[in-house]
């Protein structure tokens, strides 16, 4: 029974690392810290969530506990105990039963009981850390820099203890493997200081009452206008901002020096967003569609079954554009089994939906599969990768791949859910992307709002691609038990439906905004489908494509919907505001306004009679009021219906 003591105290080394400041602390401010920020019980968390204060607190008890384990067995045990009470209370800091075994990464632990063991070794292993720390502003490479370091110093000072700093070594890169691979990535998060997501929180429960009643707000008062009449940016001018965006990111992506690839991105006010269907903020979404959000995140897809699948079915995809319909999709995907990164160029924004895993500006009140990953690296986002997933508008793709096609494998497959035509060259996204890439390409479109997709609502879309094996890839990926994925070789059909919907979604907003009723509404649907198909028809496509769901089933949904930005700027300008006025209020990018001047352009080039789509493009320009270019279109000159 010799080693009954010895037993007994590494026992209770155990227990004292069991102690977690940092789980206490956060319930005396009503925060559970292991479901806040990255989720980990430790000082770094506590800092980045709760602040200065806590933090300090935090590491100092850690300290101690460590400390006292360790000195209490070196007096009584000499080396021997001391190194195993120094693998004791790290362990129980880590493993905590008491907490059912999830704890912190044991650093500030580990440097109390280094500190009891041979202080000159832990002070020059302190010392490293902070040094790179604040050099990388990344608290988890200090910490895996000192860790591999700390043998070599226990080395020097401290001889015999050096198997214990060995395996403690191991024991903290292994708590820091995830940090580990999102260094190598570059997805590794900066260190955030101050209690932000605290007050985040008291403010949302502070708020959700009064935003739990704002379900069926109209987006216009009784005049038809809107009751914020903020007058900004003209069009004119929105897409100039857009193309100092695209400027801005170049500078962002630098030679292979190890410089910083994002030199202030996140200084932007506006971002790379997703595809027609976005909204621009949370105030926005609730304010203008009939989906309620919850006072607290719902987890949409809970009683989802994740297939676990075999390595060579599994596959690395990237989303580029952190807006609504690429974070819908990215979700859609990675409850599918695939591994899905999520690319935003504001770096605040992608952390915070990093930890929150919710995308509080886009898609309020629906939590996001908490494997999905995060960066703002965009060399990490293209680069080996089996899928990309393009959900920027349609304006800026061109641009984009101009700057980062170097960086995109040869071998990925590009898929876009922008529904637009490029105003310059007047092409399709597929045509553009020919330009700068040779990649395999799909076009997915349909009638599909993300707010309803990442609510698990059952939705239906089309992966067209020249491609057949590309688009059964895509249909693979993205199908599941409420996401159905049809197939199709027409890609310019497809495109054309998804873009040209737009405009006619301009117009029916504004008849529905001079109170015309159904009936104008219906005739502009059923005249707009087969101008878009006249165009279609003449660049290639196929004419059944256009009765399909990225046909008449997008332009139904558009047409109809408040959740359609181009209907609800069309509103806007029915109801008296200027085309400016309405793109300013609705404060994103409204494709259609982009499109109409393309698709006329287009129309024009190769004579094709596309009446209403000139006459919203009149009244896009200034040239032409709402109601004359209504009297123009019922009193053009008597045809048959199929002509």
């Amino acid at each position: 029974m010799k080693y009954l003591p010895l037993i007994i105290m590494v026992t209770f080394a155990y227990l004292i690392g069991n102690i977690s400041p940092a789980t206490l602390i956060g319930r005396f401010y009503g925060i559970d810290i292991k479901k806040s920020g990255s989720g980990n019980a430790g000082t770094t968390n506590v800092l980045r969530v709760l602040g200065t204060k806590a933090a300090i607190c935090t590491l100092l008890i850690d300290v101690f506990k460590g400390f006292i384990a360790v000195h209490i067995a070196q007096g009584r045990f000499n080396n021997l105990g001391a190194m195993l009470a120094f693998a004791a209370v790290v362990i129980g800091h880590i493993y905590p039963v008491v907490f059912k075994f999830k704890g912190g990464k044991g650093v500030a632990t580990f440097l109390g009981a280094a500190m009891a063991l041979n202080w000159p070794s832990m002070f020059a292993a302190a010392l490293i850390a902070v040094v790179v720390a604040a050099a990388s502003k990344k608290m988890s490479l200090g910490s895996i820099t000192a860790a591999m370091i700390y043998p070599f110093l226990m080395l020097y000072y401290y001889p015999k203890a050096l198997p214990i700093a060995i395996i403690m070594t191991f024991i903290i890169l292994f708590t820091h493997r995830g940090n580990i691979k999102r260094l190598m990535k570059g997805e590794e998060k900066e260190l955030s200081i101050g209690s932000k997501i605290k007050e985040k929180l008291r403010e949302q429960l502070d708020e959700s009452e009064n935003i739990n009643k704002i379900d069926t707000a109209n987006i216009s008062d009784s005049s038809g206008k809107s009751a914020i009449n903020k007058k900004i940016s003209n069009a004119s001018e929105s897409e100039n901002s857009l193309k100092h965006e695209d400027n801005e990111e170049q500078t962002n992506v630098k030679s292979d020096s190890g410089t910083d690839e994002r030199a202030n991105d996140e200084k932007d006010d506006m971002m790379i967003i997703g595809s027609d269907n976005e909204l621009v903020s949370e105030a926005t979404a609730i304010e203008h569609t009939k989906i309620k959000v919850s006072d607290k995140p719902i987890d949409y897809y809970k009683d989802v079954d994740i297939p676990h699948l075999k390595t060579e079915d599994k596959r690395v995809v990237s989303v580029i554009g952190n807006g609504s319909f690429g974070t819908a999709i990215a979700n859609v995907i990675a409850h599918n089994g695939h591994r899905v990164t999520i690319y935003g160029r504001n770096k605040e924004d992608i952390n915070n939906t990093r930890e929150s895993r919710v995308n509080e500006k886009y898609l309020p009140g629906a939590l996001l599969y908490d494997k999905i990953r995060f960066t703002s690296n965009i060399r990490t986002a293209v680069g080996k990768r089996d899928i990309i997933i393009f959900a920027i508008p349609a304006q800026q793709f061109g641009a984009f791949l101009e700057k980062n096609a170097k960086y995109i494998d040869k071998n990925a497959i590009i898929v876009n859910l922008a529904k637009g035509i490029e105003n310059k060259s007047l092409k399709t996204m597929s045509q553009i992307a020919k330009k700068f890439i040779k990649n395999k390409y799909v076009a997915v479109s349909g009638p599909s709002h993300a707010e309803e997709i990442v609510r698990n609502y059952p939705t239906t879309v089309v992966a067209a691609s020249e491609d057949e094996k590309a688009a059964k890839e895509i249909q693979n990926i993205m199908m599941s038990k409420t996401f159905r994925v049809y197939t199709t070789n027409d890609i310019i059909g497809v495109e054309l439906g998804g873009a040209l919907k737009n405009v006619i979604a301009l117009g029916t907003g504004i008849t529905d905004g001079m109170n015309f009723g159904d009936n104008s509404k219906a005739a502009l649907m059923t005249r707009g489908i087969h101008e878009i198909s006249r165009l279609g028809e003449t660049m290639g496509a196929n004419s059944e494509t256009f009765s399909g769901l990225s046909g008449i089933g997008d332009l139904m949904v558009t047409c109809s919907s408040d959740l359609s930005r181009n209907r609800r700027c069309g509103l806007l300008i029915g109801g008296g505001m200027t085309p400016e006025e309405a793109v300013a209020e609705i404060k994103t990018t409204v494709e259609g306004i982009y499109t109409v001047e393309a698709a006329s352009k287009l129309a024009k080039k190769l004579k094709v009679d596309m009446p209403i789509t000139n006459a919203i493009k009149e009244v896009i320009d200034g040239k032409l009021n709402p109601r004359d270019a209504v009297e123009m279109l019922m009193n053009r000159d008597r045809k048959q219906e199929n002509k």
